[in-house]
């Protein structure tokens, strides 16, 4: 059929104008979309347990990069962070001390500063003139960033110029359960040389336990399908569930909270049917690029005998059941620090978003992976793929530091020397080896000196004793520093 040539020419320009209009649409959606997009210096932050920080030292912290200091104002009874350096030469504040008027005090040159940051010491400043007006000049001030403690948590808003949205913003809350009297819970702390995203990943696969942790908290025999469903998503995180028993709910709150609850219908001989519950509440602290701190809240109501708790009943201490937690963090640090040097390897070929090619580098067939899945989609749709880093120009994941197996597994400097509980069971055990010490130089030198042959046989027995357990007090010591871990030894 034959047609005029400005009917050609008109649906060409049609096109044009459709192609035109179309891409206008898609910039503006995007533009939309940039102008709305996740921030991730807008949110509250769970930096450490209230419990296991010591308010007569300052402690340093790293948030999105930065460097921070925790310390504790006697005079508003508050935690305070302030960045981390002094204003007079930027030597750390972390490395100072309270002073005696309950000020944080520089051990660089004196400087002092009280909980609003205002500076109340300036020892090198003349007591008149320019130099005592100095002290009250703004400059001379230290940087504070908003901070609460809510459900034995302190939490940090990473933005110091953000005290209107931090007051007007929830931090994220543990589960209602955890205040129940017929849930126990026991909480954990540790620093692990892996990145945010690495964990993020790691917490929101639950089919790994079995495996990773066989008898310490799964079996391998007990693996079976995990028919995962996605109930809802977007910038805030994402939900879902699987059907089954035990029954497990997840939920992701942007940009670090998960939550996994676990529901069992249990059925028992003498008490029949029992209706069990665990929550596994879980902050992944992104630190730095490569550095994530894991808090993790835990609460479940049976077996409370083996918990903490503060029941007459419930004896055994929190320090006991952090061997455990430990012994998981272990069975993933190995598996997780390999993972990640491969993952990000692929980062260096070539320009795209490692995110958009998840899928094309990883082969995820089953629905146990949806969780995981999940949230590499929401980290690439609306995390900008990585987390927003203070300091880092390029917005680059650095790769993992490539650490011995000694150092990946140093329980005593990424969790004892944080943990209030067994830094102190640790100073203990010491304490009373060295006294078994020194009592079985005391039995042994004294041994041959009675002329009773059965007193000299029971000194000898208490040097043998004393001995014994010093060794049974050092080899248990070693669950607060360093136990080696190969997944293939353990049957």
């Amino acid at each position: 059929m034959w047609q005029h040539p400005r009917h050609h020419l008109f649906r060409k320009k049609r096109r044009e104008k459709i192609k035109k209009e179309t891409l206008e649409l898609m910039m503006r959606l995007e533009r939309k979309s940039s102008d709305s997009k996740f921030s991730w210096r807008d949110h509250w932050y769970p930096v450490s347990l209230v419990e296991d920080l010591d308010p007569s030292l300052p402690t340093p912290f790293q948030l999105l990069g930065r460097d921070l200091v925790l310390w504790f104002d006697k005079a508003s009874q508050e935690w305070v962070a302030f960045d981390d350096k002094c204003p007079h030469r930027l030597a750390p504040l972390s490395e100072g001390r309270i002073d005696e008027k309950g000020h944080l005090q520089c051990s660089y040159h004196g400087w002092s500063f009280a909980g609003c940051g205002s500076c109340t010491k300036m020892p090198q400043a003349l007591p008149e003139g320019p130099e005592a007006r100095a002290a009250k000049s703004p400059r001379a001030c230290a940087t504070k960033f908003p901070t609460m403690v809510s459900q034995g948590l302190l939490f940090v808003w990473p933005d110091e110029n953000g005290w209107e949205r931090a007051q007007a913003t929830k931090p994220p809350m543990l589960p209602d359960d955890f205040d129940k009297p017929e849930f126990s819970t026991v909480t954990i702390q540790r620093d692990l040389f892996y990145g945010y995203d690495t964990l993020m990943e790691n917490v929101s696969d639950p089919s790994h336990i079995d495996f990773a942790h066989h008898k310490v908290t799964g079996r391998r025999e007990r693996a079976k399908p995990l028919p995962f469903k996605l109930e809802a998503s977007g910038p805030w995180g994402f939900a879902g569930a699987n059907d089954g028993n035990p029954r497990i709910s997840a939920k992701f709150v942007a940009p670090c909270y998960y939550m996994n609850k676990v529901e069992i219908d249990a059925k028992l001989p003498i008490v029949g049917d029992q209706k069990w519950k665990i929550w596994i509440c879980s902050f992944n602290v992104p630190m730095a690029p490569g550095k994530t701190r894991s808090i993790v809240c835990s609460a479940r109501n049976f077996f409370q005998l083996t918990m903490p708790g503060p029941a007459w009943w419930q004896v055994v201490p929190r320090w006991h059941e952090h061997w455990t937690s430990n012994k998981v963090y272990d069975g993933d640090m190995i598996v997780l620090q390999g993972q990640e040097k491969i993952f990000l390897s692929k980062s260096k070929e070539g320009s795209t978003d490692v995110n958009q090619n998840y899928t094309k580098l990883t082969f995820t067939p089953t629905q146990a992976d949806r969780f995981v899945l999940a949230f590499r989609n929401w980290l690439r749709r609306h995390g900008n793929s990585q987390p927003e880093w203070f300091g880092y120009s390029d917005q680059q994941p650095l790769p993992s530091i490539i650490l011995s197996k000694g150092q990946m597994l140093d329980r005593f400097e990424q969790h004892t020397q944080k943990c209030s509980s067994c830094k102190r069971a640790y100073t203990a055990f010491q304490t009373l080896q060295k006294i078994l010490i020194g009592a079985t130089v005391v039995f042994s030198a004294t041994a041959g000196i009675p002329s009773d042959l059965q007193f000299r046989v029971f000194l000898a027995g208490l040097a043998i004793l004393s001995a014994g357990l010093a060794y049974i007090l050092h080899e248990l010591g070693r669950n607060f520093v360093y136990v080696d871990y190969v997944h293939a030894e353990v049957e």
